[in-house]
């Protein structure tokens, strides 16, 4: 579980640079059916937490003496030169209603066609929208490459196997290829050359 602790926010517009110069920043909290809220983050806080979180975990946000929220982190305004975070949006999920989010894929196994040194995989897809109660959504989903034998192998994400209670979005075209063998010559050209097998590659809408 992440956890994550707010205050109530009343520097508003110019005013937050008040708020930064304390280490705090800036954030927002809104959602389906919910105010918008003005709160204010402890830096450091935050930042251990985006880092274990991304755009794609749940945390339990805490303001006040509130019972915790579950939100996603929507949105991270970073200054382009200091890199210094100015603000934050933090989405508010409805417990009983669905979402549309992105969540990492996964790839895990070897692929024999690679362990034999015929070719080399490309990675095509990162990440995939998903449909689903948050209660229901996956931190990640896995892609088993056992089954890529020969040059040329693809997986798709018709071939991918969701929890249940989970769906792809409804404008995903399951042809979509997640990963396939190519030959050293093709790869200088075109997608991104994956040496090894095992690799770990988010934005919520309310549906």
């Amino acid at each position: 579980m992440i956890t994550l602790k707010a205050e109530p926010r009343t520097y508003l517009g110019k005013k937050v640079k008040t708020l930064r110069k304390k280490g705090l920043i800036p954030a927002t909290v809104y959602g389906p059916g919910i105010r918008s809220e003005s709160v204010s983050l402890n830096h450091k806080d935050f930042q251990k937490v985006f880092d274990d979180a991304k755009f794609t975990n749940f945390i339990d946000l805490y303001l006040e003496d509130s019972k915790p929220r579950k939100v996603l982190i929507k949105d991270v305004q970073i200054h382009p030169i200091t890199q210094e975070i100015l603000s934050v949006s933090l989405y508010q999920v409805n417990q009983n209603r669905k979402i549309t989010t992105n969540v990492p894929i996964v790839l895990v196994g070897e692929a024999p066609v690679v362990k034999q040194n015929l070719g080399f995989l490309v990675q095509q897809l990162d990440t995939v929208a998903l449909h689903c109660l948050p209660k229901d959504l996956p931190r990640f989903i896995e892609v088993n490459l056992s089954v890529l034998e020969n040059i040329g192998d693809v997986i798709t994400l018709a071939s991918v196997t969701l929890p249940e209670g989970v769906e792809f979005d409804s404008g995903i075209d399951l042809s979509t290829t997640v990963v396939y063998v190519a030959t050293s010559q093709k790869i200088e050209t075109e997608g991104n050359q994956i040496p090894t097998t095992d690799s770990s590659t988010a934005d919520a809408n309310q549906a």
